[in-house]
C-alpha cells in the first residue's frame, strides 16, 4: 500500500491519469524484461523521468527515453 507521500508526489510527477498510465505500463515492462523487483524499478525510473521531463520540451515520447535510460544504468550496475 502506497503512503500518502508517494500518492501526492505521483500527482506532482504526472500531469493527468492517462501520462500516468503511460509510465506504469512502462514500468511494467521494464520488470517483465530486466527480471528486477518493482520498487527498484519505479523508483530508478521515476528519477530519471523527473530530471528528463524537467528539460524535455516534448514529452510525447518520454517513456521510451526513460525506459532505455533505466535499462543502462542497471546494466552497468550489473557489470
Amino acid at each position: 500500500m502506497e503512503s500518502m507521500e508517494e500518492i501526492m508526489s505521483d500527482f506532482a510527477l504526472y500531469e493527468d491519469e492517462a501520462e500516468q498510465k503511460q509510465h506504469f505500463s512502462a514500468i511494467q515492462r521494464l520488470v517483465m524484461d530486466v527480471h528486477s523487483p518493482e520498487e527498484e524499478i519505479r523508483h530508478l525510473y521515476e528519477v530519471v523521468l523527473k530530471q528528463f521531463k524537467s528539460e524535455a520540451r516534448i514529452k510525447t515520447f518520454l517513456s521510451i527515453l526513460v525506459s532505455k535510460k533505466v535499462k543502462e544504468l542497471l546494466d552497468a550496475r550489473r557489470r
